[in-house]
C-alpha cells in the first residue's frame, strides 16, 4: 500500500491492493464525511464498479457513526432501487469490522460540474432534470427513503448504451430510511443534516417532522439554480437559517429573478414554499406541474452534447469545434493545482490528452502556470505534469461559495501520461457507440 498526497490532505491511495478478495483497487474517485470511494475491478467478472469504504485514519471518536451511516447508505440505496438512483451491487465487511458497500460505476458529469461551467441550462434542460428526479425520488419516497441532501453535486448526468442521457441520483449518506418491519428510523431526530442553501426550513430547525416534502423543497432549489444560475438563499448555516425563517415574506421568484419564465416561476415558487403545506404534496403532483409549465414530447436532456452516431448510421460531414483540438470523455478523480499563492484541491470531470476540466470551490486565477497531480485514469498512479491554467469560470460575486470550473491545459506531458489518458478515452468512444 502506498499514501500518497493531492494538495494538503493525505490520502490512501493504493492500486493493486484488493477488498475483502474480490475488488482490485484501480483508483481513487473522492473523499468525505469519513468515506472514501475507489474505483475498483471484481476479479472474477472483471466489471468495472465503485466502492465505498471508510477512510483509513478516520476519527476514532468518530468511528462507530461513519460506520453506521456507511451501513445506512448501502441499505437506502438498496431500498430505493431505480434507474435513476446510483445502483448497489454488494456489500460486506471486513475482518477488522470495516463495512464497505459496490455501486454501479458512474462516466458522466455532475450537474454542479455543468453549472460551474455554463451558470445555468435551457429550462427544457431543466424540467427533464427535474422530471426525472421526481421519477427517482417517488420510488425512494414510497420505499420510506428520504434523500435529505439533494443537490446539483449529488446529481449525475450519465449517457446510457443507446445513447440516452439518463439523471441519477447519488449520495444518500444523509438519507433518512424507515425499517418497513419495524417503522423504526435509523437516523434519529435532532441533528442538522444536509447543505444548507438546499435545507427546508424544517430541516434547518432540526425538526422532527422532516420528510419526502424537504426532498421536494431541495428539488425546488435545484431547478431554480439551473434556469437562474443561483439558488434563493446563500450562505453559511446561520445566514441561510435567519433569511428562510424569518418572519418576513420573502420576495417571489420573479421578483428576485425576472427573466425567469412565468409558468415555470409558479412551479418552482410552490416546491421551495417555507411552510410544508404549501408544497407539492408529492413529486408525482411536482412532475404534472413540471410538465404543463414546459410541456415537451421527449423528456431527455442534452447536457452532454449531440448522442453517438450508430456504427450502421452514415457518418455526419465532419465539423471543427475550435474549442476541442482533442477527444475527451468523462472522468472523476481527485486533483490537486500548486500555483502562485498555494495550492487549489478540486475534481476533473473530464479529461484528454490536451488537459482537463477541474470543479473546486477554491479560488484560482487565470492564465499562470501550475503542477496538477491527479491519477492516471488507466493505471490509477498518482501522476504530476506542468500545466497552464487557461480559464477560470467563477461564481459571480453575489453568490457565495459557489463551485468554479478550471480549464488546465497541460505543457509537455510524460509519454506515459499521454498513452494513459489516450487508451482510456478511446475505451469510453468504444463504450458508448462513439
Amino acid at each position: 500500500m502506498q499514501t500518497a498526497g493531492l494538495g494538503s490532505k493525505a490520502i490512501t491511495f493504493a492500486p493493486g491492493d484488493v477488498i475483502d478478495g474480490r475488488y482490485e483497487v484501480r483508483s481513487d474517485l473522492g473523499r468525505g464525511a469519513g468515506g472514501m470511494v475507489f474505483e475498483a475491478r471484481h476479479q472474477f467478472t472483471g466489471r468495472t464498479v465503485a466502492l465505498k469504504i471508510v477512510a483509513p485514519g478516520a476519527d476514532r471518536a468518530q468511528l462507530a457513526e461513519i460506520r453506521a451511516r456507511l451501513v445506512r447508505e448501502a441499505r437506502a440505496l438498496a431500498a430505493a432501487h431505480h434507474p435513476g438512483i446510483v445502483e448497489v451491487l454488494d456489500g460486506g465487511v471486513l475482518a477488522d469490522g470495516t463495512p464497505y458497500f459496490v455501486m454501479e460505476k458512474l462516466e458522466g458529469r455532475s450537474l454542479e460540474g455543468l453549472l460551474a461551467a455554463r451558470r445555468k441550462i435551457a429550462i427544457e434542460d431543466a424540467a427533464a432534470v427535474g422530471l426525472q428526479i421526481c421519477d427517482a425520488l417517488g420510488t425512494a419516497h414510497k420505499a420510506g427513503v428520504v434523500h435529505r441532501d439533494l443537490k446539483p453535486s449529488n446529481v449525475f448526468v450519465v449517457r446510457e448504451r443507446d445513447g440516452v442521457e439518463r439523471i441519477k441520483i447519488v449520495d444518500f449518506g444523509t438519507a433518512q430510511v424507515a425499517n418497513p418491519e419495524t417503522e423504526e428510523k435509523l437516523t434519529g431526530s435532532g441533528s442538522v443534516l444536509g447543505t444548507p442553501a438546499y435545507m427546508a426550513p424544517e430541516q434547518l430547525l432540526a425538526q422532527p417532522d422532516v420528510d419526502s416534502l424537504a426532498d421536494i423543497y431541495a428539488l425546488g432549489v435545484t431547478l431554480v439554480e439551473c434556469v437562474t444560475g443561483r439558488v434563493p438563499y446563500e450562505g453559511n448555516y446561520q445566514k441561510v437559517l435567519l433569511q428562510v425563517c424569518s418572519a418576513t415574506p420573502p420576495p417571489s421568484l420573479r421578483q428576485v429573478f425576472p427573466d425567469l419564465d412565468p409558468a415555470l416561476a409558479a412551479v418552482l415558487q410552490r416546491a421551495v414554499a417555507k411552510k410544508r403545506t404549501d408544497r407539492f404534496p408529492s413529486t408525482l403532483e411536482l412532475a404534472r406541474a413540471l410538465h404543463m409549465a414546459v410541456p415537451a414530447e421527449h423528456r431527455r436532456t442534452t447536457l452532454l452534447g449531440a448522442p453517438p452516431v450508430p456504427k450502421f448510421a452514415p457518418a455526419p460531414a465532419p465539423s471543427v469545434d475550435p474549442r476541442r483540438k482533442v477527444p475527451r470523455a468523462p472522468y472523476v478523480t481527485p486533483v490537486s493545482l500548486a500555483v502562485a499563492g498555494g495550492t487549489v484541491d478540486g475534481r476533473t470531470e473530464d479529461i484528454s490528452e490536451g488537459g482537463l476540466l477541474v470543479i473546486t470551490r477554491q479560488a484560482c486565477e487565470a492564465n499562470q502556470r501550475a503542477k496538477v497531480r491527479f491519477a492516471s485514469p488507466i493505471e490509477g498512479r498518482v501522476v504530476t505534469c506542468d500545466a497552464h491554467v487557461r480559464w477560470v469560470r467563477a461564481a459571480p460575486p453575489e453568490v457565495a461559495n459557489g463551485a468554479r470550473a478550471i480549464g488546465v491545459e497541460f505543457i509537455e506531458p510524460s509519454p506515459e501520461i499521454r498513452a494513459s489518458i489516450a487508451r482510456y478515452v478511446a475505451a469510453m468512444g468504444e463504450a458508448t457507440g462513439s
